[in-house]
């Protein structure tokens, strides 16, 4: 009796295996019929016998198992991007058309379909079904790729990202493009672990060189907490280290020197960047202020403290700059604003000198020179203004001018606006 349980056991087990290969070949079948038909009812039946296959351990891991549901389920893909292309009958332009359709499809099938290749491809030992999965998998990254464009342009950054992964899974890391992509749109779509991964990824790869550095350390910096602003230090260490003569790395140095009132690194570092591009505005204006800086020194209340000795130059250098970056970008407003209140703030220097003149020649010539000041201020601030008319900032400058030169009339114009 006992031998005549093993055997039904065992012959229900060989039952069970033939049961799940019918499967495979029912799949095959369905599958042939809806390339002969073209009807949706044949490929989901083929959908649904390998589905059954691959659920069971019996056909689950053979080689011809996994080519089939990676063919029918890129069938299915197919078809549903053809169903929604072909929905969108008043649009002409057969590119806005294609982007469309693949925006409104979705890319499980897809993902599936990729799986389902990867597997067969292990599993192929014997290399049989070699270029059917490279064939399939050829026509996935095709489709990944226009599906995660379509969405990144549509601004669906969250969605693309996965079509991005699967072509740089596909394409591996020879392929530049696809890994900078899955790193803006996980930036774009606010993944943070994947955008720290795929731009560390390209640095050890050295892909995009110090770009990458910089993209990270600014993604980093954007974020702007205390963990991520020492990443970013740290990062910017290492970038300045490979990359030594990169410009952005070495202007975002500069920055975090600015920031740490570190005017010393920093000027040798913007003397640096000038010198590499003499004709870049912004470079000239930061200089410059870092000179109106140091010349006209603040303590931590804002409050203006004891000028160094060598004030005067300092002013002529920050003139300068200031004056070199107007050149080279005539409607800069930062730069004109800049270049009118450092002449306001030497006119005062010089005023509050000649206070402290008992000599009534001596003061009228130093309130002289302080007057010369504010003359020059005037004009610039005026343009300023002309540029930006609603700036606050720049009324309060040229009220403060108007009323020092007794310019009544200009003085009312300008309060009665600052009422506005």
């Amino acid at each position: 009796m006992k031998k005549f349980v093993l055997a039904l056991i065992a012959l229900s087990s060989v039952f069970s295996a033939d049961a799940q290969l019918a499967k495979v070949i029912s799949a095959y079948r369905y599958y042939q019929d809806y390339n002969d038909n073209k009807e949706i009812g044949s490929l989901n039946k083929a959908k649904e016998a390998i589905d059954l296959a691959n659920a069971n351990a019996d056909t689950r891991d053979e080689a011809k198992t996994q080519v089939y549901r990676g063919e029918i389920y890129l069938a299915l893909f197919d078809f549903n991007l053809r169903t929604e292309t072909e929905k969108l009958l008043s649009i002409s332009d057969p590119n806005k058309k294609t982007l469309l359709g693949y925006q409104n499809t979705y890319a499980a099938e897809l993902d599936t379909a990729f799986r389902a290749y990867s597997k067969a491809q292990k599993l192929d030992t014997k290399t049989k079904y070699k270029t059917d999965i490279e064939t399939g998998i050829a026509r996935i990254s095709a489709h990944s790729e226009n599906k995660a464009i379509a969405d990144y342009n549509a601004k669906k950054f969250a969605t693309a990202l996965p079509s991005f992964e699967r072509v740089y899974e596909i394409k591996g890391i020879k392929d530049t493009n696809s890994i900078s992509y899955c790193a803006l749109a996980a930036e774009k779509a606010n993944n943070y672990e994947k955008t720290v991964y795929y731009y560390k990824k390209m640095i050890d790869n050295k892909q995009g060189r110090a770009q990458s550095y910089s993209s990270l350390i600014n993604y980093y910096l954007n974020l702007k907490t205390a963990n991520d602003t020492v990443a970013a230090k740290d990062l910017l260490k290492q970038g300045r280290t490979a990359y030594t003569n990169d410009i952005p790395l070495l202007i975002t140095e500069t920055n975090f020197y600015l920031s740490e009132n570190k005017s010393e690194e920093a000027m040798k570092n913007l003397n640096v960047a000038i010198a590499a591009r003499s004709t870049d505005a912004n470079l000239y204006i930061v200089r410059g202020n870092l000179f109106d800086n140091i010349a006209n020194p603040k303590d931590a209340n804002g409050n203006f403290v004891e000028q160094p000795k060598d004030f005067v130059d300092k002013i002529k250098l920050a003139e300068s700059d200031y004056k070199k970056s107007i050149e080279l970008k005539p409607d800069y407003f930062d730069a004109m604003y800049s270049l009118g209140v450092l002449y306001i703030n030497y006119g005062v220097s010089i005023n509050k000198q000649a206070d402290k003149l008992s000599n009534q020649k001596q003061y009228d010539a130093e309130n002289s020179k302080s007057i010369d000041e504010f003359n020059r201020a005037l004009p610039v601030l005026e343009k300023a203004l002309s540029m930006k008319p609603k700036d606050r900032n720049t009324m309060v400058a040229l009220k403060q001018i108007y009323a020092r030169l007794n310019m009544k009339e200009k003085l009312d114009d300008i309060t009665e606006k600052m009422k506005k």
